[in-house]
């Protein structure tokens, strides 16, 4: 994928790997990242399991800001505490923002929300819940949040199934490429990164990897390593 840089005030060098290009692992040592990845998993907003780390929590509020989107979409919701922390962050800015938030799995105990549209639905077959009536519905620009099951056929799905409905200047935010750093990428049958990297190479005009985000807090400093990702103004060619 092509790299973008919106407004950086960060300039060094991201790490590099043998082809050259930018390396998805996290700038910080796996211990304390461990230590960080605990405290994640055990993050709660307004009493709801939101299991997101501090370093993503800021960059998408300055994400938010800047974007201001007019719908989020939320693949893999679990509790619900992300998708209610979405929109109380979009409502304290004055946004009117649509969250739909998507899980494989049905749970009785999520969140109630009127401001969140909580749908059943796979991360490798959204067409069956995202038609092209709800999708032609939701007011751009987007922000889509992928967050399933780390898997790299969920995230090549995600990537593929919005490439033809997001316009230019949309982003995703594709997590759990940090899986590279922990080590356990197999477990994911390459997990998140393998499934960018396969995308990228077949249709590099698609998405920008925005180095802006992505180095923040340091180089690849976010769960979402190499995964804030900007819709570029090509036709899909799918």
């Amino acid at each position: 994928m092509r790299t973008y840089r919106s407004q950086s005030f960060q300039r060094g060098k991201p790490r590099l790997r043998a082809d050259g290009t930018r390396s998805p692992i996290v700038d910080v040592d796996v211990p304390a990242l461990r230590r960080i990845q605990r405290g994640a998993m055990h993050h709660y907003w307004r009493g709801v399991m939101c299991n997101k780390n501090p370093f993503d929590l800021a960059i998408y509020g300055r994400l938010i800001w800047e974007l201001k989107p007019a719908t989020i979409i939320e693949i893999g919701y679990k509790f619900g505490g992300s998708g209610l922390w979405f929109a109380d962050q979009t409502q304290a800015m004055g946004l009117d923002t649509r969250l739909y938030c998507i899980d494989v799995e049905q749970r009785e105990e999520v969140t109630d929300d009127p401001r969140i549209t909580f749908v059943h639905g796979d991360g490798r077959d959204l067409g069956a819940t995202l038609t092209k009536d709800i999708l032609d519905g939701l007011p751009h620009p987007w922000l889509v949040v992928e967050d399933a099951d780390h898997h790299y056929l969920t995230t090549l799905g995600v990537l593929e199934f919005f490439a033809p409905h997001m316009v230019e200047g949309d982003y995703m935010a594709v997590e759990d490429g940090v899986c590279d750093t922990f080590d356990n990428q197999d477990k994911y049958d390459g997990g998140p990164n393998r499934a960018m990297d396969e995308f990228g190479a077949a249709h590099p005009e698609t998405y920008e990897v925005d180095e802006e985000y992505c180095d923040y807090f340091g180089n690849n400093v976010t769960w979402c390593t190499n995964g804030w990702l900007r819709r570029t103004a090509a036709e899909w060619s799918g």
